[in-house]
């Protein structure tokens, strides 16, 4: 039996290894075609160089890793506490994707931001033997396999925040023997859910604890801010507003009667996508006068009906001047967005049919505070109930709000807890 998992062990890490190495071979081959593969590929060119200009051997570091944007707001707020009980330590900031790396490249709380080298052994070992890191954590779904190794031989501690696990992932089948071995070399895991410890428990893992989601830290923290938007407060001039944010032309079926008459209701619409042809598709759709945040004119646009968003940055502000909104994504498997920014500000919130992959959106359609909508006639009916029935507003508006003030402080008790690492 010791033979066979030796043996099995070996046998993934060859094959892992062999595919890791030929996968980034490709995705450079194919980089060419592809402006996102070509910053994903070309970003991590320049990782070493960075890491050495940021003298990230030199000092004592704590490494945060995120996948994207999304996982970014997780990290934040947990960054931000670590910053207040560790002063002394330098941050270094690394994503997997370009999508948030592009975005976040100069955040000021971290000391050095760069991409991840890819999980080669070779950039593993150069990468981990270069950086004087002190403890990692790593956000909700990253599990890379040499990296995991690696710390784990260097014996630095690793901690996985707000993760959430499922019974369909690899670690819990039959044959992951090899990926639950990654998992064994976590420190602790801050899991969202009551399942995720269960599962983590049934296959011998019991550095558990349930602490929720530090994303909620982050929205709170935004909602009590005066996020002041001139262009927002000029077209919708004090009348109640509609947001629809990082939404995708599936959302936009779903809205499509918005588009079709004028309405006393301001609308504002986010799309997820904005590059010019998204945008171009929008706007064929309004078959009523609408204006662009980036060509916005108070004489020609304040009186339009509907502003599309065509930059980003700004939708977590925005949902601050909405009555009620919708979040995009959720017409799509697994593609629902940030739920908890609107929630936030204690307003009702509509999604699309698919949401049960989201811990804080089930949460919230069980409470009430989240109605998820299937058809476009359902929405219409939905969204006309909320424009006439205040009390339905306030209702589910309060359920938000109850939510996230009582689901605070996971970044706290997550720092509190690894001081003794330190």
């Amino acid at each position: 039996m010791i033979l066979k998992t030796i043996f099995g062990n070996m046998l993934f890490r060859f094959t892992y290894n062999l595919i890791i190495n030929i996968s980034y071979t490709l995705l450079r081959s194919i980089a060419v075609f592809s402006h996102k593969l070509s910053l994903f590929t070309n970003g991590r060119k320049e990782v070493f160089k960075q890491i050495a200009l940021k003298n990230v051997n030199k000092g004592e570091w704590v490494w945060f890793h995120v996948a994207s944007l999304g996982e970014f707001e997780q990290a934040r707020p947990l960054i931000k506490e670590f910053k207040k009980s560790f002063s002394t330590y330098s941050i270094l900031l690394t994503f997997f994707s370009p999508s948030g790396y592009e975005v976040q490249k100069y955040y000021n709380l971290a000391d050095c931001v760069c991409y991840l080298p890819w999980d080669t052994q070779r950039n593993v070992n150069r990468f981990l033997n270069f950086c004087n890191i002190k403890l990692v954590f790593f956000i909700k779904y990253e599990f890379w396999p040499n990296y995991f190794n690696g710390l784990s031989k260097r014996k630095i501690p690793v901690y996985s925040v707000s993760s959430i696990f499922r019974p369909e992932q690899i670690f819990f089948k039959w044959y992951g023997g090899a990926f639950r071995k990654i998992l064994s070399k976590t420190n602790h895991f801050f899991v969202q859910n009551q399942n995720s410890k269960e599962l983590l428990n049934s296959i011998g893992i019991d550095q558990v604890t349930i602490k929720g989601d530090t994303r909620v830290d982050r929205v709170y923290e935004m909602s009590k801010k005066k996020n002041k938007l001139e262009i927002i407060e000029d077209f919708t001039a004090g009348k109640h507003c509609f947001v629809a944010g990082s939404t995708w032309p599936e959302d936009h079926d779903i809205l499509a009667h918005l588009f079709e008459k004028e309405t006393l209701l301001k609308i504002v619409i986010a799309p997820h996508e904005i590059g010019q042809k998204s945008i171009e598709n929008l706007e064929k759709r309004m078959g009523i006068n609408y204006a662009k945040w980036s060509s916005y004119n108070s004489e020609k646009d304040r009186k339009k009906s509907i502003l599309i968003i065509d930059n980003i940055g700004q939708l977590g502000k925005v949902y601050g001047y909405a009555s009620f909104a919708y979040v995009g994504g959720g017409m799509k498997k697994k593609g629902l967005h940030n739920t908890l920014e609107p929630a936030a500000y204690g307003i009702p919130v509509l999604i699309g049919k698919y949401f049960e992959n989201f811990q804080e959106a089930k949460l919230l359609v069980k409470l009430g505070g989240l109605k998820s909508i299937i058809t476009k006639v359902e929405f219409e009916n939905c969204f006309n109930d909320l424009v006439e029935d205040k009390s339905i507003r306030d209702s589910m508006g309060l359920i938000n709000a109850n939510f996230i003030s009582e689901s605070i402080g996971t970044s706290k008790f997550v720092i509190n807890k690894i001081k003794k690492d330190l």
